[in-house]
């Protein structure tokens, strides 16, 4: 194995950590502000925070696909090295969907009391 064979396969990988890290991170910080987007709707000023949200929220979900598939699609990448991406997806989610609920309820409680 030459050194450039090991540096593709190693950005390969690093391709497709960057997709499941935008997946698993970005994404349901997204969700929490389509929900704001959602409340805003509800409250009666308009669909412009949702419409923005979810937009940009499609671009970065199919962004990050586009990083996991283009390093997973990789001829390095094993069998066991798919498994700890696996592992790392869960708790990357495990934590971003809590702190994106805890961050989602923090922004309604501090909207303030008329606003509601």
């Amino acid at each position: 194995m030459s050194s450039e064979d090991l540096l593709f396969g190693i950005g390969a990988l690093v391709v497709a950590y960057s997709g499941i890290f935008i997946g698993t991170v970005g994404l349901p910080f997204m969700a929490s502000f389509i929900l704001d987007g959602i409340v805003e709707l509800l409250r009666g000023n308009g669909p412009k925070l949702f419409v923005l949200t979810f937009a940009f929220s499609a671009m970065l979900a199919g962004g990050g696909y586009a990083l996991w598939h283009f390093g997973t699609g990789n001829p390095t990448v094993t069998s066991g090295t798919l498994a700890s991406m696996a592992v790392a997806t869960q708790y990357l989610l495990t934590f971003s969907i809590v702190f994106a609920l805890i961050g989602f309820g923090v922004r309604m409680v501090k909207l303030p009391s008329r606003a509601r």
